[in-house]
């Protein structure tokens, strides 16, 4: 009986430590773009645009066991989407989400796009890669908060 119960509990902490979410309210970040593909720090070091710093006010919801990623942006006056996520990956403390988004004005435009949300760092990088005018994008996100939320 005593092993039943303990397989039982068991299995209820790992249903519950899969099918958390991770929230990510971001409140300023920086865009950076580099013309061709690249990875995130070359982006970051030498890019051809950087955007500066831009006060935001946004949340990201990463529901791992959905396999879905909700934008919703108060500073844009409430705009907001969910997209499948099409991959998850975990290195230590780190996830890796990856994510196809489409075009803002046209849904047939397709973009590649990796989140890397670090809970134990507080850091998280929003990547896209652009194919119809060849730029590497990264967003590094330098206020916000992250937390686990059912």
């Amino acid at each position: 009986m005593k092993k039943l119960l303990l397989l039982s509990v068991s299995l209820l902490i790992a249903a519950v430590s899969f099918s958390q979410k991770i929230k990510v309210t971001v409140t300023e970040a920086q865009i950076f773009n580099k013309f061709g593909t690249h990875d995130n720090n070359q982006v970051i070091e030498s890019p051809d645009e950087d955007r500066g710093n831009k006060v935001i006010d946004c949340d990201y919801i990463f529901d791992l066991e959905k396999m879905t990623s909700t934008f919703y942006s108060r500073s844009l006056g409430g705009v907001g989407n969910t997209l499948p996520i099409q991959n998850v990956s975990k290195k230590g403390s780190l996830y890796i989400l990856e994510i196809n988004d489409h075009g803002y004005y046209d849904n047939s435009f397709k973009y590649p796009v990796k989140v890397y949300v670090d809970v134990d760092k507080n850091t998280m990088l929003y990547t896209i890669y652009d194919q119809y005018s060849n730029r590497s994008l990264v967003q590094q996100d330098h206020k916000l908060k992250i937390k686990f939320v059912n």
